[in-house]
């Protein structure tokens, strides 16, 4: 495996994307401070704080906390949505060398979140398509796996189109956006044939 970035690039690099592009969005690689301070404002919107509140408790809470997570070897890829010469993130997601208890061989972690404003438009499945294989060419990423919420069933049906199956589910409890504890079940999956 080829090492991840550890810190914000300079200069973004942008990648093939024809079905995303098709749509008038773009998808890049690598993270500067400026699109770190737009995901810490995407990671407040309402559906990420359902099920991703240590986006906005943690990993994008604010710049220093973006350093200290890069510092732990992510590949960071933005969703832009192009109109003329304005450019908008319409979403986030990230890959690097992660091991879980839950899956057995897993060593890539995966992730991806849609802004609110562009739910709904069909680019969750492509975008992730591109992170996975943009990760095995940038970085040779091997054994992907993630962890959902069962009741996100929207990420689950991404998912599992996705080729993702299912080796794991614990019981738990999660807080919602409104503060309340609620049961559920934490989805353990891996990508197979990667």
């Amino acid at each position: 495996m080829i090492n991840f970035p550890t810190t914000f690039n300079d200069q973004l690099t942008k990648l093939s994307a024809p079905e995303i592009e098709a749509k008038d969005f773009e998808v890049w690689s690598g993270l500067t401070p400026e699109y770190a301070a737009q995901i810490t404002g995407i990671a407040q919107e309402p559906s990420i704080l359902e099920y991703c509140p240590n986006d906005s408790a943690s990993r994008f809470m604010d710049i220093p906390a973006v350093e200290r997570w890069l510092a732990k070897d992510r590949g960071a890829f933005l969703l832009i949505k192009r109109d003329d010469d304005t450019l908008t993130l319409a979403g986030y997601g990230w890959t690097g060398p992660e091991a879980s208890d839950h899956v057995d061989g897993g060593k890539t972690t995966f992730a991806l979140r849609i802004s609110e404003r562009y739910q709904g438009l069909g680019l969750a499945t492509p975008f992730a398509a591109v992170i996975i294989g943009a990760s095995i060419d940038l970085y040779g990423a091997t054994n992907f796996w993630l962890e959902t919420w069962q009741s996100n069933a929207a990420a689950v049906h991404v998912y599992h189109k996705l080729g993702f199956t299912d080796v794991a589910a614990t019981p738990s409890e999660r807080l919602t956006k409104d503060g309340i504890l609620v049961p559920d079940t934490r989805l353990y999956m891996t990508l197979a044939n990667t």
